[in-house]
């Protein structure tokens, strides 16, 4: 596993970059040009992480595989299926958000930034290799979701509780609160990601 930052700069973004960017994709002011414009100029970047997936083992072996203090029920193979095979190495981001936003907002941040949602064994992968990330605060991963017979929608989280690391189910349809941060890919090497809207309809 290594670590480098997302666009080779070693500045952190403030919450005021990051509060400004997000205030111009909701507004809808600005095109995608203008908002890379926008992010090379402020020279906003987070870290990443690159860690090894394997397709070939299911989503229980890889929650058995990391570890984790409590596993919540829901986090099966059956309800985050995945059709891969093999073995890569892929380069995942850990994006944080400065306001509560929709998860619509979230996926357009990773867009701006050329990434992309992950899918399960990727997001998984980054539990199991990366163990103490968690432990600085809740990560998401937002892949192809599960929807209850009920209609909610929701995701598996890497979540925290003093020391002790939990893996959870978090509801998609609720806005997420800035303590929250979203593991993603780059575009051109995420094999089974979706770069799409989430839908949140009941």
């Amino acid at each position: 596993m290594s670590k480098s930052p997302a666009t080779g700069r070693a500045s952190e973004p403030t919450s005021a970059q990051l509060r400004e960017l997000f205030a111009q994709i909701e507004s809808g002011r600005v095109t995608k040009e203008r908002l890379q414009e926008f992010l090379r100029g402020k020279g906003l970047n987070f870290p990443s992480y690159t860690v090894p997936v394997n397709y070939d083992l299911t989503v229980e072996q890889l929650v058995q595989a990391g570890g984790y203090d409590w596993v919540g029920d829901g986090n099966t193979s059956a309800h985050f299926p995945l059709n891969e095979s093999g073995q890569e190495q892929v380069e995942i981001f850990v994006m944080p958000i400065a306001q509560i936003m929709s998860t619509e907002v979230v996926i357009a941040n990773m867009v701006a930034f050329e990434l992309q949602r992950p899918n399960v064994k990727q997001g998984l992968s980054l539990g199991v290799h990366c163990p103490d990330l968690q432990r600085e605060g809740p990560i998401v991963i937002l892949c192809e979701p599960w929807r209850r017979p009920g209609g909610s929608v929701f995701v598996p989280c890497l979540n925290r509780d003093g020391s002790n690391r939990y893996l959870h189910l978090g509801w998609v349809g609720s806005g997420w609160h800035p303590a929250w941060r979203f593991a993603a890919v780059r575009r051109s090497v995420a094999r089974s990601s979706f770069a799409g809207q989430v839908s949140l309809s009941t």
